[in-house]
């Protein structure tokens, strides 16, 4: 969401973003967190489009604003994707309500704990319920 968000202002992970910064829910990012988006900012297909000084200024806001979390052990096979299996744990360790990913691997989980949401779904669960998210 932070990359899509970062990718499209104005669309809807970057909508995602803006009620986060006007705390309509807690964001939950840890080292292994900010390491991948340190690292996807980066690769060539990315760092085209995605002017470095918004990255930055993103990466200052989460590590002063958003609720970090020291990674949780290494839960192999959460996801049929490895890569994504510490985001699941992470979640699960933070208490999430939801995790909010447009990542295909994290949609098509059959029973995920806690519910993986598109932006645009987590918006409408915002929306709806007028409550804060974790």
């Amino acid at each position: 969401m932070v990359i899509s968000g970062l990718l499209s202002p104005g669309r809807t992970a970057a909508q995602c973003l803006a009620r986060w910064k006007d705390g309509d829910f807690d964001l939950i990012a840890s080292p292994a967190w900010l390491a991948e988006l340190d690292d996807v900012v980066k690769r060539p297909k990315f760092a085209a489009t995605i002017d470095p000084e918004d990255v930055s200024r993103l990466r200052s806001l989460v590590v002063h604003e958003a609720d970090l979390f020291d990674d949780p052990p290494p839960q192999p096979g959460l996801t049929p994707d490895p890569k994504d299996d510490y985001l699941v744990a992470l979640a699960r360790a933070a208490r999430c309500d939801v995790l909010v990913a447009g990542d295909a691997h994290l949609q098509q989980l059959a029973e995920p704990r806690p519910p993986v949401l598109t932006p645009r779904a987590f918006l409408a669960l915002l929306d709806a319920s007028g409550q804060r998210a974790r």
